[in-house]
């Protein structure tokens, strides 16, 4: 059986949390120079993630992702994460 290495689910959980902070195009905004209204959308973003329901949830899934990815690293110390391997066999 094939699961995933829990560096992988640490990194789903970030990047769950990256997609919410960029509603609004926020990296486009900054390569366009824009940066007053970059921060002002990112600013935005981060108080809808504590303060909508939806927000909430989204920060309660990354951290159950990554509790999870810690929970394996703890069970399976021996597995490391290398060159294009992202999966190990248990």
């Amino acid at each position: 059986m094939a699961v995933p290495h829990p560096s992988v689910t640490g990194l789903a959980a970030g990047f769950s949390l990256v997609d919410d902070l960029n509603k609004g195009n926020v990296v486009g905004l900054i390569m366009d120079g824009n940066f007053d209204n970059a921060i002002k959308s990112i600013s935005v973003n981060s108080q809808n993630l504590i303060k909508t329901t939806e927000g909430r949830k989204s920060l309660a899934q990354a951290v159950g992702i990554a509790a999870i990815g810690a929970w394996a690293r703890r069970s399976f110390p021996s597995t490391k994460l290398g060159g294009s391997k992202f999966f190990f066999r248990i």
